[in-house]
């Protein structure tokens, strides 16, 4: 078969079982022809085929989100609605300032508008305000005025918003998401927990049926520029099937998408291969599972631990008392049914878990499914595991599990991490022990909650190094070839692709990334700091840097 394009004079890992390093690669279409040294690709070179000198440039396999947002995130950071992340304001009066302004930008607007912003952070802006509904009512007396946690597991509403909604003392709480009261009953404006995090949030974070493909289009088009060729969405809406048919066809994806639906959305979930997906490429959408929130976030103060929180500024700052322990979302004989509902089903189950006590819950769920559903395969996952202990990595391993860790945390909130759970700290999202363990097991960003960053994950998992340069837990470090296996190939595992995507072997689709430096020969603290410069799905170049201009020729 003749090739149609050669990458030749590259640094190439393939990340195959071996972590094979080439020089050459060619590509027949959409898929990998070979691998190999430059004269044997070329030797599959024909008239037509393009020739890519890449100057000593090195190529991975696209990166894999395992655990990323993309129908909520085209949301949460979409054009619509406003950007208060402390990444992006930088200062508590940034925010503010910005809220203002939207404020009074929806005044002039008509009476149909609507503000809600996104991010609000105030371990990283200590300064900002104790938020409310009654506070976001005193800026905001007329116009609904909505604003998210950045962690996207609690959110706060102004009066204007609760009315336009619907919401009053009546309102029942949607599933296991709620509507916090106050002793007469009344509402808050406060809600924790999807989906009433997400209603009240109200019409301006949802793309709807006629902007859904051009929000969707962006958002990939954005984790394309990061390096991703796949990614989970791990909060899939059943509403959002038909509008995933109209985006394929109406578009070419420049990211494939692994969808687990959210439970506790619709009574029941069918089987897979029931969904009407028409028309659909498989290998760029299609639903793999099922995802339940077992507890909730460390920022909001509602995860189930053995430990409280500490006596420290930063745990005032989220609101919750010194020695605060939180609780799950659900008892063990509830998340057993749900699991058996859809586990039983033969979907997938995705199950957000941090604290060291709903860990406990998930393992013995599983195991009881396990026994109950027997099948060979079962890749039950466990995602994020702030403080999962090793003793537990060790048993979820033992049990078929699989874990999705949130490496970034340290990265972005090391030291506030210190600051509200003290030593335990150190063991946060132990990526080692899973290593140790003989785990395959991925890195994630969560994306919106962290900026889409896979080398930078990398980097975290190598370093564990804090925003001050405190070093949490050294023993849980993992070597260069775990990381990059953990962001590719092991994360396409998990997602149920690793026989389509995740390494550069033949016959695969042609994933790929394109990097200025190899993230294999850098210093650990310097691998985030890699670009990317192109990235390809399925042989078609999907993002492109200025500065990654190489030679071709036919």
């Amino acid at each position: 078969m003749q090739a149609t394009t050669v990458f030749t004079n590259a640094t190439i890992h393939t990340v195959d079982a071996e972590f094979t390093t080439v020089q050459a690669m060619a590509l027949a279409g959409s898929r990998i022809l070979a691998t190999g040294s430059n004269e044997q690709m070329l030797a599959l070179a024909g008239p037509d085929t393009e020739v890519r000198d890449m100057a000593g440039r090195t190529i991975l396999p696209g990166f894999v989100e395992a655990h990323g947002h993309p129908t909520a995130e085209m949301n949460f950071i979409g054009p619509d609605a406003v950007d208060i992340r402390a990444s992006v304001c930088g200062s508590a009066e940034a925010v503010l300032e910005k809220l203002r302004e939207a404020v009074a930008a929806a005044e002039q607007a008509g009476p149909q508008a609507w503000v809600a912003a996104f991010g609000w952070d105030p371990l990283l802006l200590p300064e900002l305000p104790r938020i409310s509904g009654a506070f976001l009512t005193g800026l905001s007396p007329t116009v609904p005025l909505s604003v998210m946690h950045y962690s996207a597991h609690s959110s706060w509403a102004n009066e204007a918003a609760l009315a336009r909604l619907g919401l009053d003392l009546g309102t029942p709480n949607p599933g296991a998401s709620e509507y916090l009261r106050d002793p007469a009953g009344n509402l808050t404006g406060k809600a924790l927990e999807l989906p009433a995090a997400m209603i009240l949030m109200g019409p301006a974070m949802d793309a709807g049926p006629e902007k859904f493909s051009d929000f969707l289009d962006h958002e990939l088009h954005r984790m394309a520029a990061a390096g991703v060729t796949t990614t989970g969405d791990l909060a899939f809406h059943p509403d959002s099937y038909p509008l995933m048919q109209q985006y394929q066809r109406e578009r070419t994806a420049p990211v494939r998408i692994r969808s687990y639906e959210m439970s506790g959305i619709r009574p029941g979930i069918p089987a897979p291969g029931t969904e009407d997906l028409a028309g659909v490429d498989p290998a760029l959408f299609r639903p793999v599972g099922v995802k339940v929130w077992t507890d909730g976030s460390p920022w909001v103060g509602n995860i189930e631990t053995s430990f409280g929180y500490e006596d420290s500024p930063a745990t005032a700052s989220i609101g919750v008392p010194a020695g605060h322990r939180g609780c799950s979302n659900y008892s063990k004989e509830q998340l057993l049914d749900i699991c058996r509902s859809h586990y039983g089903k033969g979907w997938q189950m995705a199950c957000h878990v941090h604290g060291d006590i709903a860990v406990d819950m998930v393992l013995d769920v599983f195991e009881q499914v396990r026994q109950e559903f027997p099948r060979e395969d079962t890749r039950l996952r466990m995602e994020h595991c702030g403080t999962i202990t090793p003793e537990q990595v060790r048993r979820a391993h033992w049990l078929g599990a699989t874990i999705s860790f949130f490496v970034a945390h340290i990265h972005f909130y090391g030291d506030i991490l210190l600051e509200l759970f003290g030593e335990r700290a150190a063991s946060w999202t132990p990526a080692g022990a899973a290593a140790e363990a003989g785990m395959r097991f991925s890195l994630h960003n969560d994306p919106p909650v962290t900026p889409e960053s896979p080398l930078l994950n990398i980097q975290a998992a190598l370093t564990r190094q804090s925003p001050s340069g405190r070093i949490l837990g050294p023993e849980f470090r993992i070597g260069i070839e775990a990381a990059i296996r953990a962001q590719t190939i092991d994360a396409a595992w998990q997602l149920f692709s690793d026989p389509e995507t995740g390494s550069l072997e033949p016959g695969k689709l042609a994933d790929l990334v394109v990097l200025d430096a190899d993230p294999v020969q850098l210093p650990a603290e310097k691998v985030g700091s890699i670009r990317v410069l192109e990235t390809w799905t399925g042989g078609r170049q999907v993002h492109t840097a200025a500065e990654a201009a190489v030679s071709a020729h036919s």
